[in-house]
């Protein structure tokens, strides 16, 4: 019996850890084509392999990480301070029910209301405002199928296995989709990387901003706002423009309480002490 648990449980963790590999490479192939419809690029034209698709991971997962381990802690937070009470409980508990349920409801019809209109700013205005884009977009997608599951006799009707696939796959698409689209968007405008690589001779040296590396190459933004990809046996040396620059805290970022150390800021090599002289 023992083992036969052993192994159904190993087999289950298989299938799991399989579907997950499946779903994180799907996400990084949306998050990618999100990076080059940024850049006006055409993803079938790129350069690209599964093993970059699968290293795009690296850039969504962490944030991803983050973001879920700070909501577990907000939610904690909150049923800490609602004492473990549910929705139901919360709302029988205060001396107006009715004032308290909508109070309650208060911020999402509110948020509801409110990502309609982002999204218009957007159309009308562009990518200044694209970086809450895929929370509002989601939230709208959110809200319409919150809206098509509200009569009665669907709810009697339709799974709600099929409902939650159909509010959720959507908005997975849509925040990797964005996500990608915006950091495209931090690579060429928002926190642009100054590089200058060098190349073997005879070709020259291109100085721009690094959007991506590549397996195959490296592809770069000159100064001049054209592409370039260039592969990695034409590239002698790649040297960031901007010197290192440690974080110094809250009070010299922002205050200008800094302190008068030298930091190792500077491009110059270190030089050796002299020996003393006898």
């Amino acid at each position: 019996m023992l083992s036969e648990y052993k192994a159904i449980s190993l087999g289950t963790l298989a299938e799991g850890v399989a579907v997950a590999v499946a779903a994180g490479f799907v996400v990084s192939v949306i998050y990618d084509w999100g990076f080059f419809y940024a850049l006006g690029l055409d993803f079938a034209k790129l350069h690209t392999t599964t093993t970059d698709h699968f290293r795009s991971g690296l850039l969504w997962f962490p944030y991803l990480l983050f973001f879920l381990l700070g909501s577990v802690a907000i939610e904690f937070q909150f049923k800490r301070i609602e004492r473990g009470l549910n929705e139901k409980e919360i709302i029988e508990s205060a001396s107006n029910p009715e004032r308290m349920r909508k109070f309650r409801e208060g911020p999402w019809k509110l948020m509801a209301w409110t990502a309609p209109l982002y999204v218009i700013i957007y159309v009308l205005i562009g990518d200044v405002f694209a970086s809450i884009l895929p929370l509002m977009l989601s939230i709208v997608w959110m809200g319409f199928a919150e809206w098509c599951y509200a009569a009665p006799l669907i709810k009697i009707r339709r799974s709600r296995q099929v409902q939650f696939g159909f509010t959720f796959l959507p908005i997975i698409v849509i925040v990797a989709f964005f996500s990608g689209y915006n950091a495209a968007l931090d690579a060429t405008v928002r926190k642009p990387s100054k590089v200058t690589i060098e190349r073997s001779a005879p070709s020259a040296s291109v100085s721009g901003n690094i959007l991506r590396t590549f397996e195959k190459g490296v592809l770069i933004l000159d100064d001049r706002n054209s592409y370039h990809f260039i592969p990695w046996n034409q590239v002698h040396a790649i040297q960031n423009n901007k010197p290192y620059k440690p974080f110094r805290g809250i009070a010299c970022e922002w205050f200008k309480l800094c302190r008068q150390e030298p930091y190792g800021t500077s491009n110059k090599p270190i030089q050796p002490n002299a020996k003393p002289s006898d």
